[in-house]
């Protein structure tokens, strides 16, 4: 089979490229150059545009929100137990007045829960000589937030609210100062909204003040150039003028924006470091040129010459490659061009070629390469209680039972004779099965018969069947290692082999109570994933082994068992063996 390429063209590639790049590239930087210009001019505007909606946005927010807190106060002042209490307290009966101070504490905690600007409410009532607040409860006065609230009032002309060192409030009263009202607005809260102003930034400055009270609350520590940036607000303020303005402070050109808090008859004024906001345009020209550059490079000479250099010979490798992966392997290239394509399509030749040979010789070894991984499995199992059988011993020797020691020797010994032979790979199933056995015995003997072990007598038909070696020890030695790690006595290890679905199940349980659902989670999930895993414990290793032998069928599976600890199921499907 062959697939005829195109024939040699009389125009070399690098010769298709300077034409194209010439002919097209220089009318588009033209036309780039005056977009360009006409784009930072429109740019700037938008950034300048941005930050004063921005700030704008976030002021009136604010302004808002102080607003919903002052007419809340001022709604509290209506209040109609407010109002009876202050008018009738004192005349009535003591559990009439106390009904109303709740009633009125419970105002005031609505109040208080309207906004997370308010960080106290409270109200002091004449008649009753008492102040009632969230943060203090109910105090007679005078006392020292009687006295605060007194001197603050005293304050003329009357503020649109209150200071008092760090504090911040609203006071209103009312009945010739029968009911006075207070807020303390947080200042973290206002802080933290200013923050989120200034945010907007990294070389930015937020801050809530007028020229002639100053600065009252700002993100900044660096206060040099406050005084000159109230200062130049308050100018465009008494001409009206709401626009932005860029003016140089100590040496330092600064993008300044304010809006009004009219709640608090402040200005609400960002300012930020001019080069924040114009210093990528400046790059942006670098790199929109650089870019411009590529991009037309590369999209130019791509578009109008890859389709006759490029797309014909790619195309015809593509669907060669097809073919390959329908295993069609008897074919080849034929070109005429003496260009790149051409080394290609002859490495394509011989890649197929290759390729057809390398998957049968690959087929060939694929038996010889499972064979290898089964003995390298089999090679880890490394029994670890090698040392504790002989302390065994020697405590037996110890204490004068020689004829326990006779016996763990013997069944020692024969564990040891099985697993070190060499031999055949495979083994009758009851001698696998009479192996796991002695292994139990010498573990029940080893715990001084705290566990012991129950089996069922395999039946003739699959005695003499040949399995590999070393599949059930390891189960049952991780039964004896983990279902009993909690000291629990009369331990039991259960063991049975039955024929099944043209196959063998060896099943080990145990009725242990260390078994958590998530532990058997864990479990089933490292057999699934037990071929990817570099070190590998005995059930792992049995379970890779019979998935190798076997086919995917078969391996190791795990359940609770129904006494109550593990089951181990070894499944052997002899319909998927390879």
């Amino acid at each position: 089979m062959k697939l005829q390429a195109a024939g040699r063209s009389r125009w070399l590639v690098y010769q298709k490229i300077v034409i194209v790049f010439i002919v097209l590239l220089i009318p588009l930087v033209v036309m780039n150059i005056g977009v360009n210009y006409k784009g930072l001019a429109f740019v700037k505007d938008e950034i300048s545009e941005s930050a004063v909606a921005g700030a704008s946005f976030y002021s009136k927010q604010l302004d808002n929100e102080l607003y919903f807190i002052r007419n809340q106060q001022l709604l509290f002042m209506n209040n109609r137990d407010l109002q009876k209490l202050s008018f009738v307290g004192g005349t009535i009966e003591n559990f009439e007045e106390v009904q109303l101070i709740d009633q009125v504490k419970d105002s005031l905690l609505t109040l208080q829960s309207s906004s997370d600007y308010v960080v106290d409410a409270g109200v002091y009532i004449k008649s009753v000589g008492k102040m009632i607040s969230m943060m203090n409860g109910v105090e007679n006065t005078p006392n020292d937030t009687f006295r605060m609230i007194s001197t603050l009032m005293e304050t003329t002309p009357k503020p649109s609210f209150y200071r008092l060192g760090d504090r911040m409030l609203f006071i209103e009263s009312e009945n010739n100062s029968g009911i006075m009202s207070y807020i303390e607005i947080s200042k973290s809260k206002l802080l933290a909204a200013l923050n989120q102003i200034a945010a907007l930034y990294q070389k930015s400055a937020v801050l809530l003040g007028e020229g002639k009270r100053g600065s009252i609350l700002s993100t900044t520590k660096d206060t040099d150039v406050i005084p000159t940036v109230l200062s130049l607000v308050e100018e465009q303020s008494e001409r009206n003028a709401n626009k932005p303005i860029i003016q140089k402070i100590n040496g330092t050109s600064y993008f300044i924006t304010h809006s009004q808090v009219s709640s608090l008859n402040l200005s609400l004024v960002m300012y930020v470091n001019q080069n924040e906001l114009t210093s990528k345009l400046s790059q942006f020209t670098t790199w929109f040129y650089a870019i411009f550059a590529i991009t037309i490079t590369v999209l130019l000479l791509y578009s109008f010459s890859i389709h006759f250099m490029i797309h014909k010979p790619l195309s015809k490798l593509t669907k060669a490659f097809q073919m390959i992966e329908t295993d069609n392997l008897n074919l080849s290239i034929e070109s005429k061009r003496k260009d790149e394509f051409h080394y290609l399509f002859n490495s394509f030749n011989r890649m197929a070629y290759r390729l057809k040979r390398s998957i049968e010789e690959n087929y060939e070894q694929k038996i010889a390469l499972q064979h290898s991984e089964l003995k390298q499995l089999q090679s880890q199992i490394n029994p670890h209680f090698l040392y504790n059988s002989f302390f065994n011993i020697y405590m037996m020797c110890k204490t004068g039972d020689s004829d326990t020691a006779a016996e763990l020797s013997q069944k020692l010994g024969s564990y040891y004779q099985y697993i070190t032979r060499s031999g055949s790979d495979e083994v009758p199933l009851f001698k696998e099965y009479r192996h796991a056995l002695d292994y139990c015995e010498i573990q029940c003997i080893r715990f001084s018969n705290r566990i012991r072990y129950e089996y069922a007598e395999m039946t003739d038909p699959i005695q003499s069947v040949l399995v590999p070696r070393l599949i059930i020890q390891p189960i049952v030695e991780n039964v004896f290692e983990h279902a009993f790690e909690d000291g629990t006595m009369q331990g039991i290890v259960y063991l049975c082999v039955d024929y099944r679905e043209q196959g063998i199940r060896v099943t080990v349980e145990d009725n242990g109570k260390s078994l958590t659902d998530e532990k058997l989670e864990q479990l089933r999930t490292k057999l699934a994933n037990s071929a990817e895993q570099k070190e590998k414990t005995g059930m792992t290793n049995v379970n890779v082994r019979l998935q190798l032998k076997y086919g995917a069928g078969s391996g190791v599976f795990v359940s609770r068992s129904q006494h109550g600890g593990l089951q181990v199921d070894l499944i052997i499907n002899f319909t998927k063996e390879t």
